[in-house]
């Protein structure tokens, strides 16, 4: 089973819903994956996304385009950050790892080459923002026989036909945009009970929402409906020291779980 698909069967069974952090591999600075990854442990990850910088990363707010920058000044690039992501280390304990980069970076490296590193660098899963479902499939043939899902994000304006196309493909969980536009907080999140609604309709998949989620009671009142949030932005502008950013991001995380999971009842 992929860890994924492990990771909520399991929350699941404990009535709990999945935290999924977002980190930018080579940010704040080029060696620090390693402890921050261990701090989202500690803060209580279920799933990491880990972004993989590049230059003009369409789907991402200002706060992440920065960390991404960063991280390209520091020296990071797609096989680097492949044996980064090899080189954490693992056990019982480690969250299921999802990779997040765009068209261009995956098309220069090589579909095949990246989906052999990606499995070597126990991967679970694969989002491509800026590649649509209909130009996946020669992509989806590399990342299947290594055991990586690849993830597709869903939109509150996706017609139903749309819905059902990227339902029959998709694995492991549905990214759910909250709103339109690029990733970044906001002060109030928009009412998309009608849109996770209209997802459920077309897939039986774990529903996780992200773009815009930046406070506990957000997370809160999405965690009701669906089985997972991705804090991106939120945590990102809390890691820009680098002596500093672990502690702050196994502070910010567990806080975030303390207060919501315990609200949530789980």
């Amino acid at each position: 089973m992929n860890p994924i698909d492990r990771s909520f069967a399991g929350l699941a069974l404990q009535g709990r819903k999945a935290l999924m952090p977002y980190l930018t591999v080579g940010y704040p600075a080029r060696d620090s994956l390693p402890g921050l990854m261990a701090a989202a442990v500690e803060g209580g990850a279920d799933i990491v996304e880990v972004g993989i910088p590049f230059s003009d990363p369409v789907a991402d707010g200002p706060v992440i385009q920065a960390t991404s920058q960063r991280a390209i000044e520091n020296g990071m690039t797609l096989t680097l950050a492949l044996q980064q992501i090899a080189d954490l280390p693992r056990d019982d304990h480690t969250p299921p790892i999802v990779v997040m980069t765009y068209t261009n970076l995956l098309m220069s490296h090589g579909y095949a080459r990246f989906a052999a590193q990606a499995r070597a660098a126990g991967v679970s899963g694969l989002i491509v923002p800026d590649m649509p479902v209909e130009a996946s499939d020669e992509l989806r043939a590399q990342l299947e026989p290594a055991g990586i899902h690849m993830i597709f994000m869903v939109t509150p304006n996706l017609s139903d036909a749309r819905l059902q196309r990227i339902a029959a493909q998709a694995k492991g969980f549905l990214y759910l945009v909250s709103v339109l536009g690029t990733t970044g907080e906001r002060s109030e999140m928009a009412d998309i009970s009608a849109f996770i609604a209209r997802v459920r309709q077309h897939s039986t998949l774990p529903l996780a929402v992200g773009f815009g989620v930046g406070t506990p009671e957000q997370a809160r009142h999405l965690w009701e409906q669906v089985e997972g949030v991705i804090i991106g932005s939120a945590l990102a502008r809390r890691l820009y020291d680098v002596d500093q950013a672990p502690i702050e991001a196994q502070r910010y995380l567990a806080s975030f779980t303390d207060r919501v999971r315990n609200h949530a009842g789980a």
